[in-house]
C-alpha cells in the first residue's frame, strides 16, 4: 500500500487542523427518513427537510439513490478543485455529515459540511465535499438523518 503523505507532512498538516476540532456535549434526537425527488439539489434538499421539522442541526446516517451527475470538491481556499463525475446515474456509495445552520422556518441557506463517496457510470469511485446546488438526484435519493440537540453547557473544550 502506498501511503498518501509522508510523516513530515502528516504532522504539519495535523497540528494546523487540530486547531479547528471541538468537542461538544449533546444527544440524539428524532430520525426522519424521506425519499428526495428528481431534480432536487441534495444538500438544498436536506436542508429545506431540516426546516421542515424544525431541526436546526442533524447528522446524515445513510443515503442511497443516484444523481444526474456528481460535483466534489477538494482542498481549501485558492488550492481548492472541483471534480466532475459524468453520469446520468452516478450512484451514491456513501453520504456522511452534518446538516447545520437551518432555521426553523427554512428560510436561509444552511451551513452543511456534506462529504460523499461515488461510484460512476463507469466504476470508478470518487469522494470529496459535496457541492452545494450541483448534485441534482437523478431518480431519487433515499436518506436518513438524525437530529443533533447541543446539551445547554455547549462545547466540552477545545482540543
Amino acid at each position: 500500500m502506498t501511503p498518501l503523505s509522508s510523516s513530515s507532512q502528516t504532522s504539519s498538516s495535523s497540528s494546523s487542523a487540530s486547531a479547528d476540532v471541538r468537542l461538544e456535549a449533546g444527544h440524539y434526537g428524532r430520525t426522519v427518513i424521506a425519499r428526495l425527488k428528481p431534480n432536487e439539489d441534495i444538500v438544498e434538499a436536506l436542508e429545506r427537510l431540516c426546516g421542515q421539522y424544525g431541526i436546526g442541526r442533524a447528522v446524515v446516517r445513510s443515503a442511497v439513490g443516484s444523481l444526474i451527475d456528481g460535483h466534489l470538491a477538494s482542498g481549501a481556499g485558492a488550492a481548492s478543485t472541483v471534480q466532475v463525475v459524468k453520469g446520468p446515474g452516478v450512484e451514491i456509495v456513501g453520504l456522511f455529515g452534518e446538516v447545520s445552520g437551518v432555521p426553523v422556518d427554512g428560510r436561509a441557506l444552511g451551513v452543511s459540511e456534506l462529504t460523499a463517496i461515488l461510484s460512476g457510470t463507469d466504476s470508478q469511485v470518487f469522494a470529496g465535499r459535496v457541492v452545494r446546488g450541483m448534485n441534482l438526484s437523478f431518480i431519487t435519493v433515499e436518506v436518513t438523518l438524525q437530529e443533533w440537540i447541543p446539551d445547554a453547557a455547549g462545547l466540552v473544550n477545545d482540543i
